[in-house]
């Protein structure tokens, strides 16, 4: 934005100098070349020279009436809209304190120079500043005021929000500043940002809502450059800090080195909270953003903050069951999956996330969310999968704990539950793991046969793209052509079985 005002600002003074410059010339040239003394008041009549400079103090006065209009106008009513912090970045920015002062300085010397011009006394190279000062200011006011419009810009504030961050925790890291006061100043930047998305989903600007979410996913990833720079100092936190958190909660903070993680962590929470019921993308986004923090501290080995991501991910989950929001728990469950699917070599992590699939789903289902159940299945059903593929050690736990997750209540049979569990068997018999899809079969040994074929026949039939437009949109029922064999397999043996089991009591009664 600097670089666009004083581009500007050079063509402006470029094309005035051309402009004027060229006017000069002709007339000049066309009035037989008259040299300077010809051409000057000075000596003849000092009063002319008052009144050339009279209109321009009027000029200036005019122009810093209007400067200062246009911001104590705009500055305060769009910090209200977004955050006070806009009022203390505007007065600290260098290029409004030039302007200013420039402005207000040019006309104050406008002012003194018409006052010591006297009968017999013509300050030349005052007045020539004077009258340079004031083509400057022209020159100037166009490209500052599109400055001052572009200053505005809130994506523009979440960006100088997300570098002054960047910049005081590179200070820090590097010893040039103290680690305790920029603390305090870091943890105020980030309270901004969050207060900026929160307005933001106030007013219904989605696209700022999504820019600031994305900006404090990237502080994140920033810090962790510096983290082991940082010196103890930085660490240490207290309930001013964290209004709320117990002594227990901040010690955990301390030991965890996760303050700048929760800091931001939090701010992404309240959004997530006011979003569930304003902007469904924006929920959307910040799952999207919690689960590529998340990769980024596995991928960097730092387990704090992963647990952190994983623990967000439960209150995301938390928060959207009790909103009843369906879409916000498919969206979570589905992005928490995705987490899933890069932790296979976190065996223990990953079945700690199978058993808070299956803590939620039973959750979602006392809130009388039957839906969101059974798209646990079919996650669940995946992490699986790809356990099994990536010979996890304890696949066979999360196997377990997948058809602990019910497919039917009382006679009320689930048959997106049914189809995950139908899904997950032909997988295990399609990789020769027999007495795993056994568990399997015996887990939907109580489901009717014509259920089961019903069911086979439409997974079977199921297209590849969903018939709606989803945030995953591939089909959860779709099967690829290689694995509908082992499918129609499965499920022949499960109908065999169930009759048999059915026809056993007939026989021996």
């Amino acid at each position: 934005m600097r670089r666009a005002f004083v581009s500007s600002l050079f063509l402006a003074l470029a094309g005035f100098t051309l402009l004027f410059g060229l006017e000069f010339f002709l007339e000049w040239r066309g009035a037989g070349y008259p040299g300077f003394g010809d051409m000057s008041w000075a000596g003849e009549n000092n009063s002319k020279l008052a009144d050339v400079l009279s209109p321009m103090a009027r000029a200036y006065n005019n122009v810093l009436a209007m400067l200062l209009a246009t911001i104590g106008l705009a500055i305060p009513l769009t910090a209200n809209m977004h955050t006070p912090k806009l009022i203390d970045l505007f007065l600290r920015d260098r290029i409004n304190r030039v302007v200013l002062s420039f402005m207000a300085l040019g006309a104050a010397h406008v002012l003194f120079v018409t006052y010591i011009i006297g009968p017999r006394f013509a300050p030349m190279w005052s007045i020539r500043l004077a009258v340079l000062a004031a083509l400057l200011g022209w020159a100037v006011l166009i490209p500052y005021f599109f400055y001052v419009v572009r200053f505005l810009d809130p994506s523009r504030i979440v960006r100088r929000l997300s570098d002054e961050v960047t910049t005081l925790v590179v200070k820090v890291a590097s010893k040039h500043a103290d680690p305790v006061s920029t603390q305090e100043l870091v943890a105020a930047r980030v309270d901004q940002l969050g207060t900026i998305v929160l307005k933001s989903l106030d007013r219904g600007d989605r696209g700022i809502a999504r820019e600031g979410i994305w900006a404090l996913k990237q502080l994140i990833d920033q810090h962790a450059t510096w983290k082991a720079s940082l010196p103890r100092a930085w660490y240490r936190v207290d309930r001013a800090d964290f209004v709320g958190l117990s002594a227990e909660a901040l010690d955990m903070i301390i030991d965890e080195r996760t303050w700048f993680e929760m800091k931001c962590g939090l701010q992404l929470n309240l959004a997530y909270q006011a979003a569930l019921h304003k902007a469904s993308d924006a929920v959307s986004s910040i799952s999207d953003a919690n689960r590529a923090i998340a990769l980024r501290a596995a991928n960097r080995g730092d387990t704090e903050a992963l647990q952190l991501g994983v623990r967000f991910f439960n209150n995301y989950l938390r928060e959207a069951i009790k909103a009843r929001n369906v879409h916000a728990v498919y969206d979570v469950f589905h992005q928490y999956r995705l987490l899933a699917k890069d932790l296979v070599d976190r065996p223990k992590l990953l079945a700690q996330i199978a058993k808070h699939f299956v803590y939620y789903a039973a959750m979602a289902r006392q809130y009388g969310l039957v839906f969101a159940p059974q798209l646990a299945v079919f996650d669940l059903g995946y992490m699986v999968r790809r356990a099994y593929e990536a010979k996890v050690e304890n696949a066979g736990a999360l196997l377990t704990t997948t058809l602990k997750l019910p497919h039917h209540t009382a006679a009320d049979v689930h048959s997106l539950a049914v189809k995950a569990k139908l899904i997950l068997g032909a997988f295990l018999l399609g990789n020769k793991l027999v007495a795993e899809a056994a568990q399997v079969r015996d887990n939907l040994a109580d489901v009717d046969p014509a259920e089961i074929e019903h069911a086979c026949a439409e997974l079977l039939a199921a297209d590849r793209v969903f018939f709606e437009v989803t945030d995953h949109q591939i089909n959860l029922e779709y099967v690829p052509p290689e694995r509908r064999a082992p499918l129609e397999q499965f499920c022949a043996e499960l109908v065999a079985t169930c009759r048999a089991a059915a026809a056993a009591p007939e026989a021996s009664g």
